[in-house]
């Protein structure tokens, strides 16, 4: 995936291009790598969430799991987790997944690469 951040004047470049808009739809997510982090992509509700792509439980891809409402299944226990915030809504996972944020702008969803990068 193409960094384009310096196409972006927002936040002084803070952010990095994660996908196009498009590719993600609604009730629906992908994955993306971002440096040497795995982050799922996900719509609900017309906004876009980005959180750890590996279960904080049994390090499975988060990916091959279920999204119903808010909720992100792992697809190895099956703990529960919210798109919105990370937190742990079933178990046995007991840490929540990380978040990013996120800004969609101009058919780009962009992270913040404070939150990938350490920058």
């Amino acid at each position: 995936m193409t960094n384009q951040t310096e196409n972006l004047p927002l936040e002084e470049n803070k952010y990095t291009f994660a996908a196009a808009s498009d590719s993600v739809k609604e009730g629906e997510m992908i994955d993306i790598f971002l440096g040497k982090e795995t982050v799922v992509l996900a719509r609900v509700d017309g906004s876009v969430y980005a959180v750890d792509g590996i279960c904080s439980h049994a390090y499975s891809e988060m990916v091959d799991g279920e999204l119903e409402d808010h909720c992100l299944y792992c697809p190895l226990h099956f703990a529960c987790f919210d798109i919105r915030d990370g937190s742990v809504l079933e178990g046995p996972a007991v840490t929540p997944l990380s978040v990013y944020d996120v800004m969609e702008q101009d058919g780009s969803i962009w992270i913040k690469a404070l939150d990938i990068y350490g920058e």
